[in-house]
């Protein structure tokens, strides 16, 4: 006969207040929510307290992960003149003179054809 192996009290207090939920689910359920928690940064747990309305959906988190990936992906930075650290594109007059700089030195598709 075995030995139960020995476990300290805070440990089965734990186990008895928090329970283990097993289930099966398809491969297709089951690659859709690992992508899911992927792309949110969520844990199983969180996903299925948000899908029993046990929790509030974290709509801050993930506007705040998606506006960074987009600020690093779409601004715009160049080193200042005088100091050399970097400066965001962001006044009338800066995307003026980006504008005219582009259209002087003839920048434009690559698909359209040249004139």
């Amino acid at each position: 006969m075995r030995k139960k192996r020995h476990q300290p009290p805070s440990r089965i207090k734990y186990a008895q207040s928090h329970p283990t939920v097993s289930i099966r689910v398809s491969r297709e359920l089951y690659d859709s929510l690992k992508e899911l928690r992927e792309k949110s940064g969520k844990s199983l747990g969180d996903i299925l307290r948000e899908a029993v309305g046990k929790q509030a959906p974290t709509v801050k988190q993930t506007f705040d992960r998606g506006y960074k990936e987009a600020s690093e992906k779409f601004r715009v930075i160049y080193p200042c003149s005088k100091c050399g650290k970097p400066l965001e594109v962001n006044t009338p007059d800066e995307k003026k003179a980006i504008a005219s700089y582009m259209k002087d030195h003839e920048w434009g598709h690559i698909e359209c054809p040249n004139k």
